[in-house]
C-alpha cells in the first residue's frame, strides 16, 4: 500500500444531490513526484500535483481517499482500476483505457477525457463537471448515480449503457451514440442534441425541454413548421 502521509480528511459537501468523496486535505507542493503503478497496489490518502503518469500500464490499481490535480493520465491502461473518494482536477486521461473500472464518490472537475475508454464500468455518486469527453467510449457502462455539469460530449459512445436518471446538464452531446442505451429518467435538459444516434423507443422517459423538440422530432424525420409558414414546393 501507498500511503502517502495521510493527510487529514476534508469535509464533504454535497454537490448536486451525489454523496461526495471523503478527501485528504490539499496540501499541494510544486512539481511532487510522480508515482509508478504497479499491478494489485493500493494508493492511500493519495495527494499528487502536476506529475505525469502517463503510458503507464497496471492491472487491478486501488486509489482510496486521492486528490489528483494537472496529473497526466494519458494512454494509461488500468484495467480493473478502483477508485473511492477520489477528486481529479484539471487533469489528462486523454486516450486512458480504464476497462471494468469502478469509481465511487468521484469527481472529475475540468479534466480531458478526449477519446478515453471507460468500458463495462461502474461509475456511483460520479460528477464530470466542466470536462471535455470528445469521442470518449463508454461502452456497457453502468452509471448508478451520476451527473455530467458543462460536459463537450461530441460523438462521445454510450453503447448499451445503463444511464437510469443521470443528468446532462448544460452539455453538448452533438452525434453522441446512445443507442441501446437504458435511458429513462436520464435528463437532457439544456444539453444540445443534435444528431443524436438513438432510437426513440429508447427514449421512452427521457426528460428534455421544449427547446430541445426538434432536435427529438429530427429522429423521427418530422419537419416542424409555424402555422403561418407556408409549406415547401413539392
Amino acid at each position: 500500500m501507498y500511503n502517502a502521509h495521510m493527510p487529514a480528511k476534508r469535509t464533504p459537501v454535497s454537490r448536486f444531490g451525489l454523496q461526495p468523496p471523503q478527501l485528504p486535505k490539499p496540501v499541494f507542493a510544486d512539481a511532487l513526484p510522480g508515482v509508478t503503478l504497479a499491478d494489485h497496489a493500493e494508493y492511500s490518502g493519495l495527494v499528487l500535483a502536476g506529475c505525469s503518469l502517463a503510458d503507464q500500464a497496471a492491472q487491478k490499481v486501488c486509489f482510496d481517499q486521492a486528490l489528483l490535480k494537472r496529473v497526466n493520465f494519458g494512454r494509461t491502461r488500468l484495467p480493473g482500476l478502483q477508485a473511492s473518494d477520489m477528486r481529479l482536477e484539471a487533469c489528462d486521461l486523454s486516450g486512458a483505457q480504464w476497462e471494468k473500472a469502478r469509481l465511487r464518490r468521484v469527481e472529475l472537475v475540468g479534466c480531458r477525457l478526449v477519446g478515453a475508454k471507460l468500458l463495462d464500468a461502474t461509475f456511483e455518486d460520479v460528477l464530470l463537471d466542466h470536462c471535455e469527453a470528445d469521442l470518449a467510449l463508454f461502452w456497457s457502462a453502468s452509471f448508478k448515480v451520476a451527473r455530467f455539469e458543462r460536459c463537450r460530449l461530441r460523438e462521445a459512445s454510450f453503447l448499451k449503457a445503463q444511464l437510469p436518471g443521470v443528468v446532462f446538464r448544460d452539455c453538448d452531446l452533438s452525434h453522441a451514440d446512445l443507442r441501446e442505451a437504458r435511458l429513462a429518467g436520464a435528463d437532457f435538459r439544456r444539453s444540445v442534441i443534435d444528431g443524436l444516434q438513438v432510437s426513440l423507443p429508447d427514449l421512452r422517459g427521457v426528460i428534455i425541454d421544449p427547446t430541445q423538440a426538434t432536435a427529438v422530432a429530427a429522429l423521427a424525420g418530422l419537419i416542424l413548421r409555424d402555422d403561418d409558414e407556408p409549406p415547401a414546393p413539392a
